[in-house]
């Protein structure tokens, strides 16, 4: 039993480092949206300012702009997909920890169950058992 609840306790450990690595992934995306989100913004500032050499780079802006928003759907889809991975991986870890729980709770209960055997046999035997 010891030896089961030393195995389920790496597992989970593993689990949890698993976890927070598809958290961390999540974050640096969810960065990476923001900052794409910002750069187009910043672009459309430009693109709308009437005073900046009047339109003579509007077709490079246009295509960075292009560019940035792609950039920001793949990032969008990603976060999407992580999403997912990040709450498979917390159910994972709920679910061993749960189990972890439960393989606890029965040792515990097993070694009850031992110690009061072993206090009824010796109160059987009538030997001179005194308890304080």
């Amino acid at each position: 039993m010891k030896q089961r609840i030393r195995k389920i306790d790496r597992i989970l450990k593993v689990q949890q480092h698993l976890q927070k690595a598809a958290e961390l992934k999540l974050v640096n995306l969810e960065r990476e949206a923001s900052e794409l989100k910002l750069a187009q913004e910043t672009l459309i500032q430009t693109m709308n300012d009437h005073e900046t050499l009047h339109g003579l780079f509007v077709d490079v802006a246009a295509k960075r702009l292009q560019r940035l928003a792609s950039q920001a759907t793949i990032v969008e889809t990603a976060k999407v997909a992580q999403k997912a991975v990040t709450f498979d991986k917390a159910m994972q870890t709920k679910r061993t920890e749960k189990m972890l729980s439960g393989l606890k709770d029965q040792e515990r209960r097993e070694i009850e169950k031992k110690d009061l055997a072993s206090i009824l046999e010796t109160l059987a035997k009538g030997g001179s058992a005194s308890f304080p």
